[in-house]
């Protein structure tokens, strides 16, 4: 590892450990009124709204809830959630129907489709992906928890497939230590008060 990827690897740490600190310490009233404001930006945007497949998150302690959102869509868009591959160090997409019902508790506290009721979904029936993330900047770069699995993800979809950023608007920097090749950019970045 060069100088600079070990700077730009502390830099990471201690930004990841800063954001997630204000994440969990939001309320519930906080976390709730800002996504649904985060929900209102993203219901609007014409990527989401013409997407028929979108492959969404079971959101963290402190992410963006983009649950009611899919909630009321349900009946119109195919949502797909990721499984952790943890053997390959990837994600796969399952198509759920029923919030309530057809997840599982997965690796790292993630809830994730029960592979049993839900079907794969193929990669390239995917129309846009939401991406959460511990951080984004204004290039639309992202800043996750560490792993690579949705770095690793991104790169192997479809060009054609749309990469919605979703977070809070104390979660966008001016920029971000990144990591090319392996660290992803989105295509757009969706917080409570604006989209970049």
């Amino acid at each position: 590892m060069s100088v600079m990827e070990m700077v730009a690897s502390r830099e990471k740490k201690e930004i990841r450990t800063e954001l997630l600190k204000r994440l969990l310490s939001l309320t519930q009233e906080e976390l709730k009124r800002r996504s649904r404001n985060v929900e209102h930006r993203l219901s609007d945007l014409p990527i989401y709204s013409q997407a028929k497949t979108v492959m969404a998150y079971y959101p963290l302690k402190g992410e963006v809830d983009i649950l009611t959102l899919i909630r009321k869509d349900v009946e119109s868009k195919q949502f797909c959630f990721p499984v952790m591959d943890l053997k390959a160090k990837s994600l796969r997409a399952f198509a759920v129907r029923d919030l309530d019902r057809d997840f599982v508790p997965g690796p790292f506290g993630v809830m994730e489709p029960d592979t049993r009721k839900a079907k794969e979904v193929d990669l390239r029936e995917i129309d846009l992906v939401l991406v959460p993330g511990l951080g984004f900047d204004r290039q639309r770069n992202r800043l996750g928890r560490g792993g690579g699995f949705y770095d690793r993800f991104l790169k192997v979809i479809p060009s054609s497939v749309k990469k919605a950023g979703v977070a809070f608007e104390f979660q966008v920097r001016e920029d971000l230590p990144i990591h090319p090749p392996l660290d992803q950019k989105v295509d757009v970045v969706v917080s409570e008060n604006f989209i970049i």
